[in-house]
Order: C-alpha cells, then structure tokens, then sequence
C-alpha cells in the first residue's frame, strides 16, 4: 500500500448514477417511438427518411450506453466506459504516485452554468491529469463537488487546492 492511502477506500463516481442519463434514454426511448410512422409508411421518400433518422438516433443512443466511471481503489486511479453502466468494455488504470494534488477548474459556459472539474494533477506542466468528476456550478454542485474532493483527499492523501487559491467563482 502506498503511503498516506488510508486502508480499503474506495470512491466512485459514475455517469449512470446522475438523473440526467436516466432522463435521456427515456427521451431517447421516446425519439425512437415517435420516429416509427417514417419506417411503417408506404412511402418510399419516408422510409429513406425514416432510416437516416434511426441512424442518427442508433448513434446517439450509441455515446449514451456506454457511460463513464471514475474511481479509486487499491491505490488505483481507474476509468472505465461500461456497457449500460453494467458490462466493463474498455478501462485505463494510473497509478496514485502519478499525482501529487486535488484541485478545480472550472469552465465557462455560455447558455448555462459554468462547468466545475475536480481534477487530479500531477507535478509540473508535463504531469499527469486524471478528471474524476464534472458538476455545473451551482451552490449545491459546488458543495457537492468540495465533499467528493474531500472525500479522494481522505482516501489518497493528496491535498486539496482550494476554491480561492483555484480562482472559482462561487
């Protein structure tokens, strides 16, 4: 075990737990019902129609299976890209020694909330980066993302930057 890792923890992050993924293959449930009067017609035009728009959709529902996961454990950084949240298909480890500290960065956005990354770093410009998590900038996201955070600081042993030394608007 490496040093300042504390015992057996373990800290996940995972897209199919946000409401919003749930939400979208509902919607993209929905598309797929309403495309169906293109493919049922008897009309060529609407069929040419009808397959250019389930393709469309095929890729979309595509990037939406395959949610990410970030975690650590075993003194491991991993991310992982799962079939459905469920079924691993592809994932990259990198070892703790590669960090050296936790901190924020936020991104601007210009028709919603900013963007806030929780971000592992490591020493100098050529270090390695590891983006655990994403929250939009509100004040409960805000919290939400110091916890988690807080909570990779405990488990890892690596220091937080702070909100002001990072420069984040609240």
């Amino acid at each position: 075990m490496e040093a300042g890792v504390m015992g057996d923890a373990i800290v996940v992050q995972r897209g199919v737990s946000a409401p919003a993924w749930w939400i979208t293959g509902v919607a993209l449930f929905a598309a797929g019902i309403w495309g169906l009067p293109l493919i049922e017609s008897t009309q060529f035009e609407n069929h040419f129609f009808g397959l250019f728009y389930y393709s469309i959709l095929a890729g979309i529902v595509l990037f939406w299976a395959l949610p990410s996961e970030q975690r650590f454990e075993n003194g491991q950084f991993e991310r992982r890209f799962c079939l459905l949240g469920l079924l691993v298909l592809w994932k990259k480890t990198t070892p703790l020694s590669a960090f050296s500290e936790i901190h924020f960065e936020q991104d601007p956005n210009l028709f919603r909330k900013d963007t806030v990354w929780v971000i592992l770093s490591g020493t100098g410009d050529e270090g390695e980066r590891f983006a655990f998590a994403n929250f939009s900038a509100t004040a409960s996201n805000m919290a939400k993302a110091q916890a988690l955070a807080e909570a990779l600081s405990q488990a890892t042993g690596l220091p937080i930057k702070t909100h002001e030394s990072a420069g984040l608007a609240e």
